[in-house]
């Protein structure tokens, strides 16, 4: 399926129908002890981020399920690490993102789908990327969620070519393999939003 067709199809109500939510919230100290204590690969959680995406369990509220505020999955987006890609909010980089286990199985193409919807919104929005571990999975919930393969690095290196930007320290355990590089258009996103409103107007 291609992304703009994919993301013509709001993710929300498949997660609801799990018993799940997912939407931004603040990137404060519980998120960081969330993230901290998640065992993710790249050990410490990153300082800061352009925005964070919560996944809570809903529970029984006054006209329906709400949110409980219990984290059991997040993602965190910023600035690219490698310091040769724009720095302008043009592009964003998902830095973690961790879930609880188990889950449903899709449940993670599914927050990545509203991860990529926040982002699309965002002023002067235009790439969101990602990375994953070649030596850990397959990368397959990108794909899912729409995004592309976009190169590889060079295990070893800070990422190969694309480096990282200065002052920014990086986990050893994330230089000891090569990493896909996945990259998501947000014209494809708008382009799927634009349809879903088109058919909920109809």
């Amino acid at each position: 399926m291609e992304a703009a067709e994919l993301y013509a199809v709001d993710p929300r109500p498949w997660l609801a129908s799990v018993g799940l939510w997912a939407g931004p919230r603040s990137y404060d100290d519980e998120a960081k002890a969330y993230v901290a204590r998640s065992g993710h690969y790249l050990d410490s959680p990153p300082p800061g981020a352009l925005y964070a995406v919560s996944l809570e369990p809903l529970v029984p509220g006054l006209f329906g399920p709400v949110p409980s505020g219990r984290i059991v999955g997040m993602v965190v987006v910023g600035r690219p690490i490698a310091r040769m890609l724009p720095q302008d909010g043009t592009v964003g980089e998902i830095l973690r993102f961790v879930l609880d286990r188990p889950m449903p199985h899709h449940t993670a193409s599914h927050v990545l789908r509203v991860t990529a919807e926040l982002f699309a919104k965002r002023p002067r929005a235009e790439h969101l990327i990602s990375y994953h571990d070649r030596s850990l999975h397959t990368g397959c919930i990108y794909k899912k969620a729409g995004f592309r393969k976009d190169g590889v690095s060079r295990a070893g290196t800070r990422r190969g070519s694309w480096g990282t930007r200065p002052n920014r320290e990086q986990a050893m355990s994330s230089e000891e393999t090569s990493k896909r590089r996945w990259r998501l258009d947000v014209a494809d996103v708008l382009a799927g939003l634009s349809e879903r409103a088109r058919i909920l107007a109809a």
